[in-house]
């Protein structure tokens, strides 16, 4: 039996393709034509859009292409025992009865609906409270609302407003009014008690009939069609397997599995997450929770820095970063503090919106200032923890890392010793593969997605912290608090 996992990303569609053993038969990636993905699109002055043709056209291509492999393989199509989907959260498109995209699809890096957030803020305080985050414009509800406002024509012909991964469950059942409670989180729904919150409703009156119906992760949300069998020749009635948002697929495929295990993200920016047995709240609004889509019950508090790798390439570009993260290890730890923002603003783990980049420099050469940066983004994710646990999460000693910055081994040594955990980065770092991990483990393995992980997941390298460099980590990192804590609004 075989296990799809699709993945819509930014700029393409992938697809990791699994056995019993987990054990990946076919991986693909079907890159967007810029051309048709920006057709007619905003792309400026916080606008950002895509045209969802594009994810139309490239997602039955990877089915398609899927099938020609399955062939190679000498698999059966009948083989195929389930699919998953995921995509970026808080994408949102309006469409029409037969799933036809009323507008482009409004990313979710778009933040046009500031105002709207606004508005929200203030009648769901309640809701606030109960679920333990605070709205943004980034997040999907202020842009369903930002359109009924000010599109008022697209708005009364929506019959329903989908999250990007919603459009392709579309795709495959023909039934485009499904969804589930990890893409819904940024629309409001509350997954508590299971059920579209009354603010919605009554006071920004958005119809619960214009919002998709909700399942959980990991139950079955829908079948393939025959509609898409007489097209591409893909099987009809395979189980669609309720999805999650990408951020949480990478976590699947990380190999965090248990109460207090810690997932990160280093890429762009630095995203954290623990595995908790209660749901977290923070009053300053710095975090919010998903939810681990087992039997048992986890919370996945977090939040991302707008601190991360970024900052490397802005400050230190046309180096040969090799070298450097070789030369680092000899300088580190450094007595230079900076915090490494790019951008002016930080949310996580502190909120100032004016928050800027600083570096104290008197490097003994350029090694020891490129250390400092490695340094201080590992200093930041020791922060996010501890301001985690101060709220009640449970903090463990398995930091599971995925993201482009895990590449190098020596800043991987850097963040071990600093955080003085245990750093394990997975073979497979890949959406696509913690989809159909969830596949898997919702036809096979009878809905035990902890066991389903442990036996899938594996890492390729595993880093310990070195004991001798804790004491003088430790007064450097407590000079950096000392440092930020007079430059910036900060209550930890």
């Amino acid at each position: 039996m075989l296990f799809i996992g699709l993945d819509l990303g930014t700029t393409g569609i992938r697809t990791i393709v699994i056995d019993e053993l987990g054990e990946i038969k076919i991986k693909l990636t079907e890159k967007f034509s810029k051309e048709i993905l920006y057709k007619n699109c905003e792309n400026m002055a916080g606008k950002h859009e895509q045209n969802p043709d594009a994810w139309k056209i490239n997602f039955f291509t990877i089915l398609k292409k899927i099938l020609e492999r399955l062939k190679d393989l000498e698999y059966s199509p009948n083989d195929i025992g389930g699919i998953c989907t995921d995509s970026t959260s808080g994408t949102i498109l309006p469409v029409d009865d037969q799933g036809n995209h009323l507008s482009n699809a409004i990313m979710y890096n778009d933040i046009r609906s500031k105002k709207e957030a606004k508005i929200i803020q203030e009648v769901s305080g309640v809701f606030n409270k109960k679920v333990g985050y605070k709205f943004k414009a980034s997040f999907s509800l202020p842009k369903i609302f930002w359109i009924k406002n000010n599109r008022t024509d697209i708005f009364k012909k929506t019959s329903k407003f989908l999250h990007a991964n919603d459009f392709l469950v579309g795709l495959l059942s023909d039934e485009f009014y499904h969804s589930d409670s990890s893409n819904c989180l940024k629309t409001g729904y509350d997954f508590i008690d299971n059920e579209w919150p009354l603010f919605i409703l009554k006071d920004l009156e958005i119809s619960k009939n214009k919002l998709p119906k909700v399942k959980n992760p990991g139950t079955l949300i829908a079948k393939t069609s025959k509609n898409l069998e007489k097209k591409l020749g893909f099987p009809s009635e395979i189980p669609i397997i309720a999805g999650c948002t990408d951020g949480t697929m990478a976590l699947l495929a990380s190999g965090a599995s248990e109460y207090g295990d810690i997932f990160t993200s280093l890429g762009t920016t630095l995203v954290t997450r623990v595995l908790s047995p209660s749901l977290i709240i923070d009053p300053q609004g710095r975090i919010y929770s998903h939810i681990f889509p087992s039997r048992k019950i986890i919370y996945l508090p977090g939040g991302a820095s707008s601190v991360g790798a970024e900052c490397l390439e802005a400050y230190f570009s046309d180096i040969n970063f090799r070298e450097y993260d070789k030369e680092a290890l000899k300088s580190f730890p450094t007595h230079i503090l900076n915090y490494p923002l790019v951008k002016r603003g930080e949310r996580f783990p502190f909120i100032d919106e004016n928050a800027e980049h600083f570096c104290q420099k008197n490097p003994v050469n350029k090694y020891e200032l490129y250390t400092s940066y490695l340094q201080s983004i590992a200093f930041v994710e020791k922060l996010a923890l501890e301001v985690l646990e101060s709220l009640g999460a449970p903090i463990g000693n398995r930091v599971f890392t995925i993201g482009g910055a895990t590449k190098s081994k020596d800043w991987l040594q850097i963040r071990a010793d600093v955080l003085q955990k245990v750093i394990y980065r997975p073979k497979i770092i890949e959406a696509a593969f913690g989809a159909a991990i969830l596949a898997a483990s919702s036809i096979m393995f009878n809905h035990n997605l902890l066991k389903t992980i442990k036996q899938f997941v594996k890492p390729d390298l595993i880093i310990h912290p070195r004991k001798e460099f804790k004491d003088k980590i430790e007064q450097i990192y407590q000079k950096f608090l000392i440092e930020i804590k007079n430059r910036y609004e900060i209550q930890i």
